[in-house]
């Protein structure tokens, strides 16, 4: 468990240095059409923004650093030490598995919630880990259920 959990704080602050100042570009889109109304927070701002209280649909934009291995069901979005696991609507669609580093904006609800030891090793294994330990204590992670993803290819 604390293996996993500091491989992602590694990769989180990784990539916190990764992030250029150049205008985002779209190369690949998946799932609805993103709106061309509003600009994206990062993941940062959305999260503060969720004290209101109320889920709506938001713009976030990160670097994605983990995929699923197994179809690409579900990616996890950096944003400097903070990060959430995006999954998309209605199981719709799926980003290719080979999708990493790669910058991204996410049309989505942000939540918070707790995964149970049992998911959180299914998700390990999901992202290719080898490893066999039973994870028994719940982690806290945001998450957003996403309509629309757009990734920019690395250059």
């Amino acid at each position: 468990m604390k293996n996993i959990i500091g491989g992602i704080a590694a990769l989180v602050l990784l990539c916190s240095t990764v992030f250029a100042e150049a205008p985002f570009s779209a190369d690949q889109s998946f799932g609805a059409a993103m709106p061309e109304a509003g600009s994206p927070l990062s993941l940062k701002q959305a999260i503060a923004n969720m004290e209101s209280g109320t889920e709506e649909f938001v713009k976030i934009q990160g670097q994605v650093t983990e995929v699923c291995q197994a179809k690409g069901c579900w990616m996890i979005l950096v944003d400097g030490d903070t990060y959430a696991r995006v999954t998309f609507e209605d199981y719709g669609f799926f980003v290719p598995i080979e999708t990493s580093m790669q910058r991204s904006v996410i049309y989505g609800v942000l939540s918070e919630h707790v995964l149970s030891g049992e998911q959180a090793e299914h998700y390990a294994q999901d992202a290719g880990s080898k490893s066999t330990l039973a994870l028994h204590s719940e982690i806290k992670e945001y998450s957003i259920l996403a309509r629309a993803v757009q990734l920019e290819n690395r250059s």
